[in-house]
């Protein structure tokens, strides 16, 4: 059949008829097969074997390119015979016919099967979630390589071979000395090692773990130093309860809310309050003025008597008095436990102008004055801020009271004055005569004042006394010593009762008495009601440790009971968890049956972490296997924690860990297909699908969220499934989408690690300056994934993530600090991935630009139309001709050879467009040789533009060949698997969400996790 003829009859054709194969073989044999044949293989494709059958459905990659090179008009090439316009026609309408009929056949096909193990970035990551450490094991594994889709989580490329085996077992035993098997916490890891431990260390690791969780809970909940704790608050709240029959109060939590109160604070408060059994004499300064207090009037229930208001005021003042109130612990409760009678005390106190005396107070604490024998010395003044003795002071005022009296006048004194001033010379030699006297008869300061307690010693001030001090020693060599207990104190006000304990005012006594351990033991259940710093508020709730599930006596504080009321569902576990823990580790012996218990935990924690290992409820019989191993454990006579790492190496070790089985029961497989149909297949389970819906958004195991999702069977409704994938697009771990995806996909993964520039030409090409350029990228892709923002971004964004630095380094102005943020540069020739100086330096020689790798990268990366590897017989570029000329033309030279021509027709162009960026991605006006840069682009369909942004917007009129690109990408990276031909459908209904959804991320991510492909499997 001549090829005129063939040609008639296709014209006579109907429009509507799509023509068969023979109709179009004889325009190949005519305009193709001389190039594409056994004889002659240009680009590696030969097209004479297909002649006589087409072969569609097993060389579809090559049809759909037939196509596409025909349709753009690059072949023939211009040296060849031409396609006539109707034959080209033709020969894409066939083309599209048996494509889309191939495509069709069994669209939505799953797939084969190809069992994937994990990547080395997903190794990692599953070991980061799934233990809470990140050690970075993979470091020491081989490289994962590239499918056939350029992603390394492609199955056919994921092999594991007796070495990395080797690898793998390493990596799990070091996991293992990461551990802690406990029998109520479980298996938990650590970033230290942790190694072998006896059960004392087990016992001590237990009891400071349970200790620090207290202090951690505890924390943000208990009032914190200097705060105001509002005593008075608490105690008019416990007031109106006790009185609830006249105050109508409903409940001890009404009052707290109405008050604004911490419920199990005003419990704490009631309970002390209350407590006949809790005796302290320090306690009752506060309960029995509280008990004291008058009921509201009958006639006003409602309204608070003065007298309470008052009470409660002085009650609260004689609480902080205890405390030190400027510098908390820094008063008298704290200095309490290192008080003792060995030592003298001294008393200072300020006096306030015109203040003419001074009580020196000696108590007896309340229990009576037996042995409560003071010695004072050292009384001393400050007058007009100059220190000196109190005796000399008084003597020295008494000379000038007489003179005052004798010296002669020109005028007298008064009557009244004269009178005043002989009275003060009676007060101050009475204040002499109490004082010893020294060899000469006089007061002296030689022998120290003996006080027994209770009494107040009042003394005159000399006028212009600022401050007054004395120094007090108990006498122990007083027979009655042992029964001691006496405070001092000094005072110009009304000075307190000397037969009750003062408040505010140290106590002493003579160590090692059974009157010093009465008065300890009442002071320090004070001390544990009402710690006087943040750091033993936390002590007495870590306490609870030792107190076997009874509250301690604190006021401020918090018991087991009312944690587990104001804490998360999580820490409430934890907290009992941890109680388990000490309670079987604690105990010197455990008893048989605690004995089964214990093991049975661990065996128990065994089992959920393989469940959560393994991505999967694990069976009885699997159950049975690792109990088996942690009893061969004991029975090798390891500890118990050992013998559970021992299993947790065989987990980690397991291939339903290493790799991402999708184990069918027997019983419900179907059987193979029979002859040419359709392959069999069957649904994936709920928790098949977390496993892929986590792998493809996270690159690693599913979270709890996820779990639990599976477990009910939730997962399994469409609705349920989108709302987990909308959360997971917006989780931090969605950022290995970025990576794994985007990096592989556009080619800039590995660039911080990998990429190198010549370093004398470019020095300012650092790590430093790499990494932002890493960074940048990262956090663009980061960032329109976890904030759903349109695909088209990658290409056509007017924003990027700048810091200052690197705005610097590309021109950017008005960027301040070391910060990355979102920078617009609309108007500026960046934005996008286009722009990015990752991809300029990715697609650049360490020494010059490329436009030969940066069009090579659009094409394959951006428009998804690869052209093919140069023949072997290509010559090379000329780097350094003899006469100087642009890189420009030195490629057009290249492209003279016909062999060139056809591809870098293609290329160039588009490389020529971002020749104004420099290899390290700065503007530039010349290129190295100094020739001014010429940007402008011709394609061989006409379409011409100069330049950056004559380059975005040609990638603006191509948002379909994109979107496609971006698709097919993305559908291969979630099934981890080539493209099929049945997946035509899936990524036209892609392109059709995106388009229908503003290009939305997670509009193309939602058609992949409904479609066939990904909730369905082969079963062959």
């Amino acid at each position: 059949m001549t090829r005129f003829f063939v040609l008639a009859l296709l014209i006579s054709l109907p429009a509507h008829a799509a023509p068969d194969f023979a109709s179009v073989v004889p325009a190949l044999n005519a305009t193709c097969i001389d190039c594409h044949s056994a004889k002659k293989t240009k680009g590696g494709v030969n097209l004479e074997p297909l002649l006589g059958d087409p072969q569609v459905e097993k060389e579809y990659a090559l049809w759909e390119k037939v196509r596409q090179v025909v349709e753009a008009g690059e072949m023939p090439p211009a040296d060849a015979d031409e396609l006539l316009p109707t034959e080209k026609d033709h020969l894409i309408a066939w083309v599209d016919a048996a494509l889309t009929e191939v495509a069709n056949r069994n669209a939505g096909d799953p797939g084969p099967v190809t069992l994937r193990r994990l990547t080395n970035f997903e190794y990692d990551n599953t070991l980061r979630d799934l233990t809470g450490i990140d050690l970075q094991l993979s470091k020491e594994f081989a490289p994962d390589g590239g499918g056939g889709e350029g992603f390394s989580n492609i199955g056919d490329v994921l092999f594991i071979s007796p070495q990395q085996l080797d690898k793998y077992l390493s990596a799990a035993r070091i996991i293992a000395d990461h551990a802690t098997v406990l029998p109520g916490s479980g298996i938990s890891f650590h970033p230290q090692r942790i190694g072998l431990r006896g059960a004392k260390q087990i016992k001590d690791q237990s009891e400071q773990a349970l200790y620090v969780w207290y202090q951690k809970a505890a924390t943000p909940l208990l009032p914190k130093d200097g705060e105001d704790f509002r005593e008075d608050a608490y105690m008019l709240a416990c007031w109106k309860w006790k009185h609830k029959d006249l105050t109508g109060a409903q409940s001890l939590a009404q009052l707290a809310t109405d008050s604004n109160l911490i419920l199990p604070f005003l419990e704490n408060w009631w309970t002390m309050l209350n407590n006949t059994k809790l005796e302290s004499r320090f306690l009752d300064l506060t309960r029995t003025p509280w008990h004291h207090l008058p009921p509201p009037a009958t006639d006003r229930p409602t309204e608070v008597p003065p007298a309470v208001t008052t009470t409660l005021a002085a009650i609260k003042a004689q609480r902080r008095s205890w405390l030190g109130e400027k510098d908390p612990g820094s008063g008298v409760q704290r200095r309490q436990q290192d008080a003792d009678g060995l030592r003298p005390y001294p008393v200072r106190t300020a006096i306030p102008p015109n203040t003419t005396q001074v009580h020196l107070v000696v108590g007896d604490l309340g229990d009576g004055k037996v042995g409560d024998n003071v010695h004072f010395s050292k009384f001393s003044v400050k007058i007009q801020n100059k220190g000196q003795s109190y005796l000399a002071a008084v003597q020295a005022h008494l000379k000038v009271l007489h003179t005052s009296l004798t010296a002669p006048k020109t005028t007298p004194l008064e009557p009244a004055n004269r009178k005043a001033v002989e009275q003060a010379i009676v007060t101050f030699n009475q204040a002499l005569t109490l004082f010893p006297k020294g060899p000469d008869g006089q007061p002296s300061d030689a022998t120290p004042l003996f006080l027994p307690a209770p009494q107040v010693l009042t003394l005159p001030l000399p006028p212009g006394t600022t401050e007054f001090s004395a120094v007090g020693q108990l006498d122990l060599s007083h027979p009655d010593a042992d029964h001691a207990s006496v405070q001092w104190t000094l005072t110009t006000s009304l000075p307190p009762d000397p037969t009750a304990i003062i408040p505010g005012v140290l106590t002493l006594w003579k160590r090692q008495t059974e009157t010093s351990r009465q008065v300890m033991n009442d002071f320090n259940r004070m001390k544990s009601a009402f710690p006087d710093v943040m750091e033993r508020r936390l002590e007495e709730v870590a306490n609870n440790l030792n107190r076997n599930g009874q509250s301690g006596i604190g006021v401020y504080y918090f018991n087991d009971t009312q944690l587990t009321h104001v804490l998360p569902e999580s820490e409430k576990r934890r907290l009992l968890e941890m109680r388990e823990d000490w309670a079987y580790t604690s105990p010197t012996r455990l008893n048989p049956q605690q004995q089964t218990e214990y093991h049975q935990r661990l065996r128990n924690h065994l089992h959920h972490f393989a469940d959560r290992a393994w991505r999967r409820p694990t069976s009885p019989e699997e159950k049975t296997q690792l109990s088996a191993l942690y009893d061969a454990g004991l029975a090798a006579e390891l500890a118990p924690e050992s013998a559970a790492r021992e299993a947790i190496v065989r987990i980690l070790v397991s291939p339903h860990f290493l790799y991402k089985t999708e184990t069918l029961p027997l019983a419900t497989a179907p059987a193979s297909a029979p002859g040419n149909a359709a392959p069999a297949e069957v649904k994936l389970d709920a928790h098949q699908i977390a496993a892929r819906l986590s792998y493809f958004l996270w690159a690693s195991t599913p979270d709890w969220p996820l779990r639990q999702a599976a477990a009910n069977d939730s997962l399994l409704q469409p609705e349920i499934r989108k709302a987990h994938v909308l959360r997971m697009l917006k989780d931090p771990r969605a950022n290995a989408l970025a990576r794994e995806f985007a990096g592989q996909w556009l080619e800039f993964a590995g660039f911080a690690e990998n990429t190198t520039m010549d370093a004398e030409k470019f020095p300012e090409f650092t790590p430093t300056l790499r990494d932002a350029m890493n960074r940048e990228t990262q956090l663009f892709f980061e960032n329109l994934i976890r904030q759903d923002r349109s695909a088209l971004d990658i290409i056509l964004a007017d924003y990027t993530y700048l810091n200052e630095p690197l705005a610097r380094h590309y021109g950017v102005p008005e960027v301040v600090g070391p910060e990355f943020r979102q920078v617009s540069v609309k108007g500026l020739p960046r934005g996008g991935l286009l722009g990015m100086g990752s991809v300029l330096a990715k697609t650049s020689r360490p020494h010059r630009t490329s436009p030969v790798l940066r069009g090579n990268w659009l094409l394959n990366a951006i428009l998804g139309t690869p052209v093919p590897p140069p023949p072997n017989n290509v010559p090379e570029l000329q780097e350094h001709p003899e006469k100087p000329a642009s890189l420009r033309a030195q490629l057009e030279q290249h492209r003279d050879d016909p062999a060139c021509a056809a591809c870098h027709n293609r290329i160039d162009p588009l490389g020529f467009a971002l020749e104004r960026f420099d290899p390290i991605g700065r503007l530039r006006q010349n290129d190295d040789l100094g020739h001014p840069i010429d940007t402008s682009a011709s394609l061989t369909d006409g379409t011409q533009f100069d330049g950056f942004g004559g380059l975005r917007d040609y990638l603006a009129t191509r948002q379909s060949p994109f979107t496609k690109l971006f698709s097919r990408k993305l559908l291969a990276y979630a099934l981890g698997r080539s493209i099929q031909p049945t997946d035509t459908a899936l990524i036209s209904a892609m392109q059709k969400q995106l388009s229908e959804n503003q290009n939305r991320f997670s509009s193309a991510v939602l058609a992949v996790v409904e479609s066939r492909q990904f909730l369905q499997r082969r079963v062959d």
